[in-house]
C-alpha cells in the first residue's frame, strides 16, 4: 500500500512540472539540439533515459558527467534529441525552437537531424523562405514517453539544492531533534538535510499519510515524515500598508516565463515569473544588466534587463531594422557542402552550409585564412578563404580536383577532434580506408581534414593517415610489434624446448642414479661371506683400520628402519643418510644400552619415500642387534 502511494505522488508532481513548463522547447548545445530536463525526486539517469528514448551513456555524454554519478532534485540535465526521439510524425508531442537572428531554415534543418526544410515550412505554415525575427517555430514531434519533465525550472549556484519556486500550501512546526530531511519519501532515500525542534518549514504538499514534501528557511527542499510535523493554523492578518514606488516608465517582457527575484542576482529567490509581452512598471535601473519591476497584481522584484523592452507593447513587437553590411565583392563556392561558419575559425558553430559554383557576396576579407560572406537567403557568417574564388565565376573542375589533396584513414574509429591535442573533444569518427579531404598539416603530429561527406571538418593524428598509397606510420609500427611478437614467440618456444632437453637430462641421471644404488645393493647381497661374522657386524674390522677415533665425528640423529635381506647371517649392516657419502663406513650405537654395531652407507636419505620426520634410516638386522625396543622412530648415535 505504501509504494502505491509513493507512486501516485510522483505522478502529481511530473503533472505539476507539465503545467509550469507549458510547452517543450528545445536549445542549442556543443554537441547538438537539446530539451532541459529539471531532476524530480526519486529520478535517476536510467529512469530520464526511459522516459525520454535516449541512452544513458548519450545522457552522460551531453552533460560531461560520469553516468554512474547521482543526480540532485531540482538538477537540470540535457537531454539529446536524436533520430530515436525526435520524430517526423503529427500526433506526438510538438518541440519548439526560439529562432535566432540570422538562422535560417537550412541552418534550423541541419541542427535537428536534417529535418526537411518542406516539413519545417508545412508544420510552421511558413510561405517564403525568410522566418520572423525571433519567432518560436515547431521543429519535431517528441516520442518520449515523459515530456513533461522537461520543465523549465533553476537550481541555485551551488548546484545542489534546487529551489523549485513552489509556492506553500502552509506551515509547520518540527516536533523533535535532528529530523531528517530526505531526497525521496522513504527512509530508504538519502538525507539532504536536518531540521531541528520547534524549526518552522514550507509544507509544499503532503505526499501521503507518511510524508510531506517541505523547503526550509535556507532553500533546502526534501521530504519529511509527517509524524514530525505540527500543522501552524494560519491568522489573518491585517495586511500592512505600504507606500508604492513610484514607477519610472513602463516595459515589455521579451520572453517566455522570465523569473522575477527577491534581488538582483541570479542565486536570489524566485518570488514570481513575467510572460511574454506582458507590461511592467519600471522602478529603478539597478544597473546594466538588472532592473527593478513591478507586475500588474503588485509583484515587486529584479528582472534580467536584456528581458525586458522600454516603451509600450506595440513599439516592443515591432521588429529593429537589420544593419546591412555592404557587400565588397563577390565569390564563387569551390567544393561541395562548406560550412559557414559563426565565427572565423573551425571550432565556431556551423550557421549554414554553401554548395559548389554557389555565388556569394564578401563583405569582408577578415585574414590570409578565413573571409565574411553573405548568401543569397542572407545567412552571414565565415567561410575558409581557399573555397572561395574572386570575382563571381564558376571554378574550374580540373583545377578544383588538382588542389584537393586526399589521406587514407588506417584503422576503425580512428577520433577527429576538436583541436590538435589529444585531451580536445572528439567531434567526428573515421573509419578504415576511409578517404579524408587533407587540409593542412598543423605540427610533426597533427593534421587538419575533412571526412568524407564534409559534415566534420577537424583535426586527427597524422600517423593514422596514408598518403599517395604508402602505409601509415601506424600501419608501418603495427607491423613491426606483429614480427616482434612473433621473434618473441619464436623465442619463448625455443627456450621452453630447452627447458624440456635439460628436465630429460635430469631425468636420465637420476635413472642412472636409482639403477647403480640398485646394483650396489645386489653387489652387497652377492659379497655376503658364509662365515658367520662377529658380533658387532662385517664391517668392524674395515672401519677400524680406516678412522681414527681421534678425528671421527659422532652425532646423534632420530632413526628409522628399512628392511633388507643382508645382516641376519653375514653381519652386514647398512642405513641411508645425508652427512656421510655412499659407501663409507660407520659406528652405531644404541644410547639406551651402548650396544655397537658397524655399518655402510647405503645411499642418501633426500628423495626417497617417507622420509619426513627421520634424519636416518637403519637396517633391521642392525637394529635387532642394537637391540632396539618394538617402535617405528628412535634415537641412534653414529660416529664417522
Amino acid at each position: 500500500m505504501k509504494k502505491y502511494f509513493l507512486l501516485v505522488g510522483f505522478v502529481i508532481t511530473s503533472g505539476w512540472v507539465m503545467a509550469q513548463s507549458g510547452r517543450l522547447v528545445a536549445e542549442k548545445s556543443g554537441k547538438g539540439a537539446v530539451l532541459v530536463h529539471q531532476v524530480q525526486p526519486k529520478e535517476g539517469l536510467y529512469s530520464i533515459s526511459r522516459a525520454y528514448g535516449v541512452k544513458v551513456a548519450d545522457i552522460a555524454a551531453a552533460n560531461g558527467f560520469d553516468k554512474d554519478k547521482g543526480l540532485s532534485i531540482g538538477q537540470k540535465i540535457k537531454i539529446p534529441l536524436t533520430a530515436e526521439n525526435l520524430s517526423k510524425r503529427k500526433g506526438k508531442t510538438p518541440v519548439y525552437y526560439e529562432v535566432s537572428a540570422k538562422e535560417t531554415l537550412t541552418s534550423i534543418s541541419s541542427r535537428f537531424n536534417k529535418v526537411s526544410v518542406k516539413d519545417l515550412k508545412s508544420w510552421n505554415k511558413i510561405s517564403g523562405d525568410a522566418i520572423g525575427r525571433e519567432k518560436s517555430i515547431i521543429v519535431g514531434y517528441f516520442d518520449g514517453a515523459a515530456p513533461a519533465a522537461a520543465a523549465e525550472k533553476e537550481t541555485d549556484q551551488k548546484g545542489n539544492t534546487a529551489k523549485t519556486g513552489t509556492k506553500a500550501m502552509g506551515q509547520a512546526l518540527v516536533k523533535g531533534t535532528n529530523i531528517n530531511i530526505r531526497k525521496g519519501p522513504a527512509t530508504d532515500q538519502s538525507v539532504v538535510g536536518t531540521a531541528r525542534q520547534d524549526e518552522v518549514l514550507d509544507i509544499l504538499k503532503k505526499v501521503d499519510d507518511e510524508w510531506a514534501w517541505v523547503r526550509t528557511k535556507d532553500g533546502v527542499e526534501g521530504f519529511v515524515a509527517s509524524q514530525f510535523l505540527e500543522t501552524i493554523e494560519r491568522k489573518a492578518e491585517a495586511k500592512p500598508t505600504r507606500t508604492a514606488a513610484k514607477a519610472i516608465g513602463t516595459a515589455t517582457v521579451s520572453g517566455t516565463n522570465i523569473n522575477i527575484r527577491k534581488g538582483p542576482a541570479t542565486d536570489q529567490e524566485v518570488i514570481g515569473v513575467a510572460q511574454q509581452d506582458e507590461i511592467v512598471d519600471v522602478l529603478k535601473k539597478v544597473n546594466s544588466e538588472w532592473t527593478s519591476i513591478r507586475t500588474k497584481d503588485g509583484t515587486e522584484g529584479f528582472v534580467a534587463s536584456q528581458f525586458l523592452v522600454t516603451g509600450d507593447k506595440k513599439a516592443a513587437a515591432k521588429p529593429e531594422a537589420p544593419v546591412v553590411v555592404k557587400a565588397i565583392g563577390k565569390a564563387t563556392v569551390s567544393g561541395t557542402n562548406i560550412n559557414i561558419r559563426k565565427g572565423a575559425a573551425t571550432d565556431q558553430e556551423v550557421v549554414g552550409v554553401a554548395q559548389q559554383d554557389e555565388e556569394v557576396e564578401v563583405l569582408k576579407n577578415v585574414n590570409s585564412e578565413w573571409t565574411s560572406i553573405r548568401t543569397k537567403d542572407g545567412v552571414e557568417g565565415f567561410v575558409a578563404s581557399r573555397f572561395l574564388q574572386a570575382g563571381g565565376k564558376k571554378a574550374e573542375p580540373a583545377k578544383a580536383v588538382a588542389a584537393t589533396k586526399t589521406a587514407t584513414a588506417y584503422g576503425t574509429r580512428i577520433n577527429i577532434r576538436k583541436g590538435p591535442a589529444t585531451d580536445q573533444e572528439v567531434i567526428g569518427m573515421a573509419q578504415a580506408e576511409e578517404v579524408l579531404t587533407y587540409i593542412r598539416k598543423v605540427n610533426d603530429e597533427w593534421s587538419e581534414v575533412r571526412n568524407a561527406d564534409g559534415s566534420v571538418t577537424g583535426f586527427v593524428a597524422t600517423r593514422f593517415l596514408s598518403f599517395d598509397g604508402q602505409p601509415s606510420v601506424a600501419a608501418v609500427e603495427a607491423e613491426a610489434l606483429a614480427k616482434s611478437q612473433a621473434e618473441a614467440n619464436k623465442a619463448a618456444e625455443e627456450a621452453a624446448a630447452a627447458e624440456r632437453a635439460v628436465a630429460d637430462a635430469r631425468k636420465r641421471e637420476e635413472d642412472q642414479k636409482a639403477e647403480s644404488l640398485v646394483s650396489e645393493k645386489i653387489t652387497a647381497r652377492n659379497d655376503a661371506e658364509t662365515s658367520t661374522p662377529d658380533e658387532a657386524g662385517y664391517f668392524k674390522a674395515d672401519y677400524l683400520k680406516m678412522v681414527n677415533p681421534n678425528l671421527a665425528y659422532e652425532k646423534t640423529f632420530a632413526s628409522g628402519i628399512f628392511k633388507t635381506d643382508r645382516g641376519w647371517n653375514d653381519g652386514k649392516y647398512y642405513l641411508l643418510m645425508d652427512n656421510a657419502a655412499p659407501g663409507s663406513l660407520v659406528k652405531l650405537t644404541n644410547p639406551a644400552n651402548n650396544k655397537v654395531v658397524y655399518a655402510k652407507v647405503l645411499g642418501k636419505m633426500k628423495g626417497i619415500q617417507y622420509s619426513e620426520g627421520f634424519d636416518i634410516r637403519i637396517s633391521e638386522a642392525a637394529a635387532q642387534k642394537l637391540q632396539i625396543g618394538n617402535t617405528d622412530k628412535f634415537n641412534v648415535t653414529v660416529t664417522y
